[in-house]
């Protein structure tokens, strides 16, 4: 067992992962994307201390740099689920399950999820994944204007876009069916999608893609208990959430400023108390 696991490497997640280390900590960290999180899509960053000017990606590979020179555990998974069992904190991964005495949640802004969902194999980014599905027929699930353009886009690689859209909307597009229904259930089989089950009808697809825009990436935990309606964290002044032992820092906690300094602070200061909550247990 851990002594802490941390959910997210983004200036959060780095941070909390390098106090977490210097406090002697068994530490795993957990992270399914590109280190750095959102610093990665900023072009130009200007007020980072230390750096008059400086990109997202490159500030995003000092930090990790730093994290690596550490040698601190990393494993490349998906988190699905966090639970507590008699005051152990389980974490489910698409690879594994690991347990931990505490648990820093630093996982950042994400695409929102497909309610009811999560355990099948969804694209969120049409972008990189388009080429997967040449001459194939794909869903897309989508509510705003970047959507929109994704139909635009997988409709000249792939053989049909089926794209369920809430409201009145055309594109003149032959191989876009715009379907305005209420989806029931996915039909997979050995983790390939199949079918797509609508109230009114029902479709057969290769691959389903996702744009419902961004919010806070805690899907993961609600079942604790530890979110607001719309996935936001609230903590204490030590970064704790409602139940012992649970930490959270960085862009999914509830507050007035979002910024990557301040984010990179919450990280330390919930590094530190999960450290001291540790060594009250032991």
């Amino acid at each position: 067992m851990y002594d802490l696991i941390i959910v997210g490497l983004g200036p959060a997640g780095i941070n909390a992962a390098i106090y977490g280390k210097r406090s002697n900590l068994n530490i795993l960290v957990l992270e399914k994307e590109t280190p750095g999180g959102k610093l990665n899509s900023i072009p130009e960053i200007q007020n980072y201390i230390g750096y008059g000017n400086i990109s997202g990606p490159e500030l995003a590979t000092n930090f990790y740099r730093h994290f690596r020179s550490l040698d601190i555990p990393m494993k490349r998974e998906e988190v699905l689920e966090l639970k507590l069992e008699d005051n152990i904190k389980t974490v489910k991964t698409n690879e594994g399950v690991y347990k931990a005495k505490a648990i820093i949640i630093a996982s950042g802004r994400g695409q929102k999820k497909l309610a009811g969902f999560e355990h099948l194999k969804i694209n969120y980014c049409a972008l990189c994944d388009a080429n997967l599905y040449d001459g194939k027929e794909v869903l897309l699930v989508g509510n705003n204007n970047q959507a929109i353009e994704e139909a635009k886009y997988l409709s000249d690689i792939v053989k049909k876009v089926y794209f369920l859209y809430e409201g009145d909307l055309s594109i003149e597009k032959d191989n876009i069916e715009i379907i305005n229904d209420e989806i029931i259930d996915i039909i997979h089989e050995e983790g390939r999608i199949k079918e797509a089950i609508f109230k009114n009808k029902k479709i057969k697809i290769d691959g389903l893609f996702v744009n419902l825009g961004s919010g806070p990436a805690t899907y993961f935990c609600k079942s604790l208990g530890i979110t607001d309606d719309n996935g936001y964290i609230t903590v204490n002044n030590n970064q704790e959430t409602n139940i012992e032992g649970i930490y959270a820092c960085g862009d999914i906690v509830k507050k007035e400023i979002y910024q990557i300094i301040n984010a990179a602070s919450e990280g330390a200061i919930a590094a530190l108390n999960a450290g001291k909550y540790v060594r009250k247990r032991n």
